[in-house]
C-alpha cells in the first residue's frame, strides 16, 4: 500500500549549460547584493521556481529566450534548451540587454 504521506515524485533539476563565464565576468564589478539575488534567480530556475517567484519576460523573437526581472537594474537572459538545461545569455543593466527593445509594444 502507497504511504500517501510521502511526497510526489520530483522532477530532476535543471542543469545550465552555458553561461558560467558571463557570469563570472559580470560579478567581476557587481555589488554583493546584485549577486545574491542573481544566484537566487539562478538557482530557482536550477529547481524549477523561477517562473513562481520572479517577473519573466519572453522575448517575442526568439521563443526559447526570455528575460528574468532579478533586483533594481539587473535582469537575466535565459534560453531554455529543452526540459533539463538553460544557458544563461546575459546579466547585467536593462538597457544593455540584447533584444529586449522588441519586448516593448
Amino acid at each position: 500500500m502507497k504511504n500517501h504521506n510521502e511526497p510526489a515524485a520530483t522532477l530532476p533539476r535543471c542543469r545550465m549549460q552555458f553561461g558560467s563565464d558571463v557570469l563570472a565576468e559580470w560579478s567581476e564589478d557587481a555589488r554583493q547584493t546584485h549577486k545574491n539575488a542573481v544566484h537566487a534567480a539562478l538557482f530557482s530556475m536550477l529547481d524549477r521556481t523561477l517562473f513562481a517567484t520572479h517577473q519573466v519576460i519572453d522575448d517575442p523573437r526568439r521563443p526559447s529566450e526570455f528575460f528574468v526581472a532579478v533586483k533594481e537594474n539587473v535582469v537575466l537572459k535565459l534560453r531554455a534548451n529543452g526540459f533539463d538545461s538553460f544557458d544563461l545569455l546575459y546579466v547585467g543593466a536593462w538597457e544593455g540587454a540584447p533584444g529586449l527593445e522588441f519586448t516593448r509594444a
